[in-house]
């Protein structure tokens, strides 16, 4: 799997934008390449983020999800692994303080991934 430059230095800038709060949108793009995110409306705290799955695009293909953990935090939490299960493949976790190497990527089951910025 790979991911545009452009897309995760802007969803780190968006992740720094909503501090103290998480931010989450979805991923998509095509032909194995993570090229944007579709940003759904969701409920935000400082330990959550949550969303109305009945606003899921239909059709789409989804890749996975990108969401923001205000502390600095790489790891999912047990609500992570939750949505990791149910949407996509890849997840990426962006953390605090949002710097261009704070992420991590995440398979479905929580374990760590490599991806490719291209």
């Amino acid at each position: 799997m790979k991911i545009r430059r452009e897309l995760i230095e802007g969803l780190i800038e968006i992740s720094r934008e909503n501090h103290p709060y998480e931010f989450f949108a979805l991923l998509t793009g095509k032909k194995g390449v993570i090229e944007e995110f579709v940003y759904i409306p969701f409920e935000q705290g400082s330990d959550f983020a949550g969303f109305n799955t009945s606003l899921l695009p239909i059709g789409m293909r989804i890749y996975g999800t990108v969401h923001s953990h205000p502390s600095n935090s790489p790891h999912p939490s047990t609500q992570d692994l939750a949505t990791f299960s149910s949407f996509g493949s890849i997840h990426i976790i962006i953390h605090y303080p949002y710097c261009r190497s704070c992420w991590n990527a995440f398979d479905s089951q929580g374990n760590m991934v490599e991806i490719e910025v291209i």
